[in-house]
């Protein structure tokens, strides 16, 4: 009779050391899923910042650009103002 309760409570602790087993396979592999998850949430967001950046880089690099046209414009301007103004006193001596 004892004996066969040892048996029982053998049986018993090893298939509550297997249920462990199984619930502690099962959070590991819903943890690794997660991991997985957030890991390609991270990709993606790299990628969107990378071109982000890019685009403002862009953005910047023409407007750098837009401004040296127009302050070359404005000196060629002054330029044609300061030779006419030559022009006008020289012809008036």
């Amino acid at each position: 009779m004892v004996d066969q309760f040892k048996e029982k409570s053998d049986c018993n602790m090893v298939d509550v050391w297997l249920r462990g087993t199984r619930i502690e396979k099962e959070e590991w592999a819903r943890e690794k899923q997660d991991l997985i998850r957030d890991k390609e949430q991270l990709n993606v967001r790299w990628r969107f910042s990378q071109c982000y950046c890019t685009s403002l880089q862009a953005i910047v690099k023409n407007k750098v650009a837009e401004k040296s046209r127009i302050w070359i414009v404005v000196l060629c301007l002054i330029g044609v103002l300061v030779a006419m103004l030559f022009g006008v006193v020289l012809k008036m001596k």
